[in-house]
């Protein structure tokens, strides 16, 4: 904490250079050292810290970087963070017992940090994993002194460890996850660490990565209820996953891996999908299509859908919190789980802004000639009568987090390859070539690396044209339409894309959109990560008032579509897109799911694609989008009473 009152988001400035952030197997099997410091650090942030071998003294725990603070940040206990002292200059609008403009009638002055469904969703986050990383860096540095001063032999390694420590990963979408759909290091009772001294000794200690415990409960800590479903936040004494709907609580594993099996191939592709972004695109537009749920500047005859980070983020929310406290935006915060989530969601980030440097939010989005500002809510301080409205946009604040000046970090600070940008001290790990504090040396450059990004998670649209196109799809042949300079359509192939519109307060919590094939072949999935209608969030109060709406996409399989197309027996040769569309609506079923899994309601019931000539390096162009009819016409059966009240 400065001087001054406030924690400035500096990163791991104190070690004077950008280190990268690599994946969690990768440190804990390959560095061992940076691993037990990590470990320790979490432990030492949650307030348990470990006794360990030449640790005389534990560092004191500041309450701004505790994990009670750091995770009510995302949401409840509704207060200022410890680490955001507003001066005087800055509260003079605050809330005034003494001041009548304050008590008739009294606002609620708090209104929470929420930037979801806002451009701002991805760079928000930023600073807010470099908050936990900072103070486990931090800690780490004081730790490994203390070893050194034990241990002088292996002081410099220890000392050199903590000088390159930088948070972990969990590349949720990475084809391994078929391997190991939810690591153990995130739910193991113990962990194995390497001790300082001359034998190398591993020792176990407990796993902070597992739960975090409570050291007390807020008093708006509340008990959730919907239909038959409660969540016990005012009771729960920690953090679970996948809870159980009862007073004792409790986290099922099985159940967390059951559910990211069963959509790992959709998640994996949603992320691929993300680097089919066309160039020459409306900067402001495409970047919050990219950013965001909302979609605030989408027109209404724009039918694309490559979607969302923030879409795509919601799922691993829903898959590994269910009931629990990922499950409820204001609690997921405190599941140690969470900053390992956001950590991948800014992995993500850094390479799409690598890739498509030119696409930003700027400071609005121009529809018709007009330039319009981003809307959303300021949230952090409830409008009173005289108080100043933030920017928006680009160097809108970025509340709770001050740089070292005590200014607000803002949107642009939070960029990577700009001149202009704050420095992070972090980097991440190499990927399929692309460095991302490195820019781009061409346009060339960028394109190849988008393709190989999305092959890599399994988006390879080529591919699949030639093992599965043995049916003909009508699909724009040579000359029919403007394509770009030296790309030729794959012929009798298109991508069927379900662009889905989801109230984001329909059942007052979160919720998912599963989309199956034959009843239950899984197609794809849309998780919408929603506050409680009794939350206190004022921006997510405004969005519900404006019946905010979540877009998300999922791509169907071609293999599904070879197969509907193949077993409806109908004349191949005299398919059309009107047959083959109403053939894809007959074939699926929809339903929507509460955070336990529950059938709320069900219902039963594409684009082309075009490939470089001369250079496979090359993404696929999607163009001659079209906009079919609604996949279930009939509408929506209601399953369960829940639905029968939205």
């Amino acid at each position: 904490m400065s001087d001054r009152g406030y924690y400035p988001v500096t990163g791991r400035k104190t070690t004077g250079a950008a280190f990268d952030r690599i994946p969690i197997d990768e440190l804990q099997n390959d560095h061992p050292y940076q691993w037990a410091l990590f470990v320790l650090g979490y432990a030492w942030i949650e307030n348990k810290p470990i006794p360990f071998p030449g640790v005389v003294e534990q560092p004191p725990l500041e309450s701004a970087i505790s994990l009670m603070e750091i995770g009510g940040i995302h949401g409840k206990p509704y207060r200022q963070w410890a680490g955001d002292f507003r001066p005087p200059a800055e509260a003079q609008a605050d809330y005034d017992a003494n001041d009548k403009k304050d008590t008739n009638p009294v606002p609620r002055r708090f209104g929470g940090f929420c930037n979801h469904a806002s451009v701002s969703f991805p760079t928000w986050h930023r600073p807010y994993v470099m908050v936990v990383e900072q103070a486990i860096g931090d800690y780490a540095d004081n730790i490994a002194q203390q070893i050194a001063n034990a241990y002088p032999v292996e002081g410099p390694t220890w000392i050199n460890a903590a000088k390159e420590l930088r948070f972990p990963y969990w590349d949720w979408a990475d084809p391994k996850v078929d391997e190991e759909p939810f690591p153990s290091v995130f739910y193991a009772d113990e962990l194995t660490i390497r001790a300082p001294g001359p034998e190398g000794q591993m020792v176990d200690v407990p796993n902070p990565l597992a739960f975090y415990a409570f050291p007390y409960i807020p008093e708006d800590f509340t008990q959730n209820t919907r239909g038959d479903l409660t969540a016990y936040f005012n009771l729960w004494p920690q953090t679970f996953r996948r809870a159980d709907s009862t007073e004792a609580g409790g986290s099922d594993i099985d159940r967390v891996i059951t559910s990211i099996v069963e959509q790992r191939g959709n998640i994996r592709k949603q992320v691929g999908q993300l680097f089919m972004y066309p160039d020459g695109g409306d900067s402001s537009m495409i970047w919050d299509q990219f950013s965001n749920s909302l979609n605030e500047s989408r027109q209404s005859d724009d039918d694309s859908g490559f979607g969302s980070l923030e879409v795509v983020h919601g799922a691993m929310h829903s898959f590994v919190g269910g009931n629990g406290h990922m499950g409820y935006p204001d609690y997921a915060g405190f599941d140690p789980f969470f900053y390992f989530h956001h950590a991948n969601v800014d992995r993500i980030l850094a390479l799409w802004e690598w890739c498509y440097t030119d696409y930003w939010m700027n400071d609005g989005y121009t529809a018709n000639g007009r330039l319009n500002s981003w809307t959303q809510q300021a949230g952090t301080y409830a409008q009173v009568y005289n108080e100043r409205i933030t920017d928006t946009g680009e160097f809108g604040m970025l509340a709770p987090f001050r740089r070292e000046d005590g200014s607000y970090w803002t949107n642009n600070d939070t960029r990577f390859l700009t001149p202009d940008a704050y420095p992070k001290y972090y980097s991440y790990k190499e990927f399929l070539g692309v460095k991302v504090d490195i820019p781009a040396a061409n346009l060339q450059e960028q394109q190849e690396a988008r393709a190989r990004i999305a092959r890599y998670y399994e988006v390879d649209l080529q591919k699949s044209a030639r093992e599965t196109n043995r049916v003909d799809i009508p699909a724009p042949g040579v000359g029919e339409i403007s394509l770009p300079l030296n790309f030729t359509s794959i012929r009798g192939f298109r991508l069927f894309v379900i662009l889905a519109r989801l109230p984001e307060h329909a059942f007052g919590h979160s919720y998912d959109l599963r989309i199956y094939y034959k009843e239950t072949k899984p197609v794809g999935n849309v998780s919408v990560f929603a506050r409680t209608d009794d939350s206190p969030c004022r921006a997510c109060a405004f969005r519900r008032t404006n019946t905010a709406v979540v877009r998300g996409v999922i791509i169907m399989s071609p293999s599904i579509v070879n197969e509907i197309i193949v077993e409806s027996g109908i004349d191949r040769s005299t398919n059309t897109m009107e047959i083959t569309t109403e053939l894809i609506t007959r074939a699926l079923t929809g339903k929507l799911l509460d955070v336990s899994g529950k059938l709320l309601a069900s219902a039963k019931g594409g684009d082309s694609v075009a490939e470089h000539i001369n250079d496979s390096k090359q993404p696929v162009y999607l163009f001659d989008w079209n906009s079919h009819k609604a996949l279930f016409p009939s509408g929506w059966k209601a399953e369960d009473v829940e639905a029968t009240q939205v």
